[in-house]
């Protein structure tokens, strides 16, 4: 077999028509008979052949509406006319013909429709012939280090599938190698990312598409859940059953943290997750932001990946001027938490942004036994960062978040505080004295509820 894909959607239409046939038998219709003659000794013999291909496309109508028809014509594709033109010299590029024609083949000559598993497979062997003469089976593959898989294999559409390396023919190097290329036995296989590609005698390993492939694959492994999935640096290739030949690749850095685990029930999300995110096609702000989620997520520390999550948060909420970065706290908790958890988002926030500070000037971080840690405080960021990235490329939200925000705001009941403070106590001591002698002079207050600075970027919190 060398479409998989191909074989089942092929497969579970035949299963499906053989049931609709084989009911159609039990309401009462009949398949037709013809009969034909056959050169005996001294006499003509005759014999009763059935017309299940008159049967068959009589019915076309109902077994057009199965549930499986819409995908055995796309796998079949523009091979039916290949198809068509070995099974009977017809050259119609229409994949229904070519869907018929397998259906009629299957069936002739038969009196019922229960499926013969050994004759599709025989069937199944003419349609791969006819589809793939004069072309070469390839296979490039790449080891992801840091992930677990609950399955051995794991499909996700269009010849990419995650497979245990110790269920591949693949090179030692591949299976057993570690982020830096050493070969080391004795623990788990690596997970192994596979390409599957059908090309042309004289065409090369399509070595640029896996490139994007992987590299797409592994942005949503990352916008999927948080883990220290990366590849390694080589990867491989071969055509049909040579040998393999290494191709270096270089699509990430090494990950950070926890493995990266797939459970079972998992992966018809994935699957889905990694089939939106091959099709998106990001731009500005997002594209940008995107970049520097990934950055943070290759990041050797916590406290390294600190600045990438908040540079990613300012260019999804657009947070360029002062105004912008004084209601971005705000405005991300109001998209990330329900109403009744903004304020304690918000203030997580402000510790985050506090954090940078305390990294950028080469002071401490957070107290590593206190509830709230450096790695916690990026652990949330990281994954705020991730819930809308991925609800963007995904289209569940409009690039334009400030926006979304801001009509959240609007239509919302919860009030926010507003708290902000001069930084620069030695500078206003003069301005605030003769203030104080003014007041003593007039009795007339001058202190305010908001003390102000004329910088708004040294505001202590957010708006």
């Amino acid at each position: 077999m060398r479409n998989r894909r191909l074989h089942d959607a092929l497969r579970d239409f035949a299963l499906e028509a053989a049931a609709q046939l084989t009911n159609e038998l039990k309401q009462g219709a009949e398949i037709p008979f013809d009969v034909v003659e056959e050169p005996g000794g001294a006499s003509v013999l005759y014999r009763y052949q059935p017309l299940t291909s008159e049967f068959v496309a009589e019915r076309w109508p109902q077994l057009r509406s199965l549930p499986a028809y819409g995908s055995a014509i796309a796998a079949l594709g523009s091979g039916a006319e290949t198809y068509l033109r070995m099974q009977s010299g017809g050259t119609s590029a229409d994949s229904e013909a070519g869907l018929c024609a397998m259906l009629e083949r299957l069936y002739e000559d038969a009196t019922s429709f229960e499926f013969p598993e050994e004759r599709f497979e025989r069937v199944y062997g003419e349609v791969e012939r006819a589809l793939f003469e004069n072309t070469i089976r390839t296979a490039l593959i790449a080891p992801l280090h840091g992930v677990e898989l609950e399955n051995d294999r794991v499909d996700l559409g269009d010849g990419l599938f995650l497979i245990a390396g110790d269920k591949l023919d693949a090179p030692p190097g591949a299976v057993w190698g570690d982020a830096t290329g050493q070969v080391e036995r004795g623990g788990p296989p690596n997970v192994l990312c596979v390409l599957r590609r059908d090309v042309a005698a004289d065409e090369q390993l399509p070595v640029s598409e896996a490139r994007i492939r992987f590299r797409k694959l592994l942005t949503a492994l990352r916008l999927f859940k948080p883990g220290a999935v990366a590849f390694g640096p080589v990867g491989w290739g071969r055509a049909d059953e040579g040998a393999w030949q290494p191709i270096p690749i270089g699509l990430s850095g090494p990950g950070r943290g926890a493995p990266w685990t797939l459970s079972a029930g998992e992966q018809p999300e994935l699957v889905e997750l990694v089939d939106l995110v091959a099709g998106a096609r990001p731009g500005g702000r997002i594209a940008w932001a995107l970049s520097r989620f990934e950055m943070g997520a290759e990041r050797a520390l916590d406290s390294e990946a600190l600045s990438d999550y908040l540079l990613a948060l300012r260019s999804l909420l657009d947070a360029t001027d002062d105004a912008g970065s004084a209601a971005l706290t705000r405005r991300v908790a109001t998209l990330c938490a329900e109403e009744d958890g903004r304020k304690t988002l918000q203030r997580r926030l402000e510790l985050a942004f506090q954090l940078e500070h305390k990294v950028m000037s080469g002071l401490p971080g957070l107290d590593e036994e206190g509830p709230d840690t450096t790695r916690s405080i990026v652990l949330e960021l990281e994954q705020h960062v991730r819930a809308l990235l991925r609800d963007v490329l995904c289209g569940y939200l409009a690039s334009d978040l400030k926006s979304v925000a801001d009509d959240l705001l609007i239509t919302g009941t919860e009030h926010f505080e507003i708290r902000a403070e001069d930084t620069r106590e030695e500078s206003a001591v003069g301005s605030r004295q003769s203030a104080e002698d003014e007041e003593e002079e007039t009795g007339v207050t001058a202190s305010a509820d908001w003390e102000l600075d004329d910088d708004p970027s040294s505001y202590s919190a957010p708006i």
